[in-house]
């Protein structure tokens, strides 16, 4: 499953397999928001991760584990592995009180809070026309939580707390690569956030309905599937072309979100992670043309 640059890049069958991924991604999180209302959030993260590691590890080769999970540097690929646990944790708990769309809108802002994360982090240069951009982000993430005083509750805060997470997940990838190849990434990723959840995802277990059970199940399939949709996709195309089409994710949650549950997020929402995309291409393709400024 290790991702590697292909001679023969298919630009076309790579952005139609990343829409495809996005799509899994939004499908998760729409059966997460119908699964916390019915069981308690350590339990949907537990049997999540048994899931994916059962078909991770399947796919990968049982006899091949053990080698592949040799890191050099295993403390930071176990760290990153719990930061991924705790993103999860707050994002499927977002969705027990917010609407699949008005989640993806916050989360649209995660691109440019890697861009910000980077300067510290990883030592990257970052121009003043991307710091504009990212406080243009940060505006726009306002506009869409909208704090107040009298209607600002604190679970509007949690897919602010999970953007920020989820940023700085993707900051430890950036620096896992420097040790360590994807399948050895992926292994991690699954069996210590299997290992972890195990350890706290009985305590308040909810026996499933059979109609839970298979929301559970396909949570678990289709969680794997957006992953490995991602790993193909950027098999077939360059990344750098690949990243813009990551927004599809919010036309894909209204679209889920209205179907299923009813929901339409407002004007201003719109309008918010309508600039949120905006500003995130742009530094999308600043940082694929290697530009800082």
């Amino acid at each position: 499953m290790a991702v590697q640059n292909s001679p023969a890049d298919n630009p076309v069958r790579g952005i139609a397999i990343m829409c495809v991924s996005m799509f899994f991604f939004v499908a998760v999180d729409t059966l997460a928001r119908e699964l916390t209302q019915r069981l308690p959030v350590s339990q949907i993260l537990w049997v999540r991760f048994l899931i994916f590691a059962a078909i991770v590890v399947a796919i990968v080769g049982p006899r091949t584990v053990r080698p592949k999970l040799k890191s050099r540097n295993p403390w930071l690929q176990l760290g990153r592995s719990l930061v991924l646990v705790a993103e999860i944790a707050v994002f499927v708990l977002s969705f027990r009180y917010l609407p699949v769309a008005d989640v993806h809108a916050v989360a649209a802002a995660v691109p440019l809070i890697v861009t910000a994360l980077a300067v510290p982090m990883l030592g990257e240069r970052v121009g003043w026309r991307r710091w504009i951009a990212v406080g243009i982000g940060f505006f726009a993430v306002l506009a869409i939580v909208r704090p107040g005083f009298l209607d600002l509750d604190w679970y509007h805060l949690l897919p602010v707390a999970g953007a920020l997470i989820w940023a700085f997940y993707q900051v430890l990838i950036r620096l896992t690569a420097h040790y360590d190849g994807q399948d050895t990434t992926l292994l991690w990723t699954v069996l210590a956030g299997a290992a972890f959840t195990s350890t706290f995802g009985w305590v308040d277990w909810v026996w499933p309905s059979p109609q839970t059970w298979l929301l559970l199940v396909a949570a678990g399939f289709l969680g794997t599937a957006a992953h490995y949709t991602l790993i193909l996709a950027l098999n077939a195309a360059p990344a750098s072309l690949l990243q813009p089409f990551v927004y599809t994710t919010f036309p894909w949650a209204v679209l889920l979100g209205l179907v299923f549950f009813g929901e339409f997020p407002d004007t201003v929402t719109i309008l918010g992670a309508a600039v949120l995309i905006a500003v995130g291409i742009y530094v999308m393709r600043r940082e694929a043309k290697g530009k800082p400024a």
